[in-house]
């Protein structure tokens, strides 16, 4: 099954953000020097609180909890 990215996680240090697709299942991360792959997605991407705390529970290694995440819909 391929799924689309509809959720991006940018996490506080901006070079590593997660991809989730509609049903909140973790896709892939994207980690990166330039931002440039993040920026590109965020062009057409709106801010929106995080649709589920335990979405983050699938990732390895997970966010520390003093980390901010700031969560977009994709567009």
């Amino acid at each position: 099954m391929n799924s689309s990215p509809k959720f991006l996680m940018l996490l506080d240090d901006a070079t590593r953000a997660l991809l989730f697709d509609s049903e909140r299942r973790l896709l892939g991360e994207v980690i990166e020097e330039d931002g440039f792959i993040v920026d590109s997605l965020l062009r057409s991407a709106r801010e929106c609180p995080c649709p589920n705390d335990e979405m983050l529970s699938a990732v390895v290694p997970p966010p520390s909890p003093q980390r901010a995440v700031r969560c977009f819909e994709l567009h």
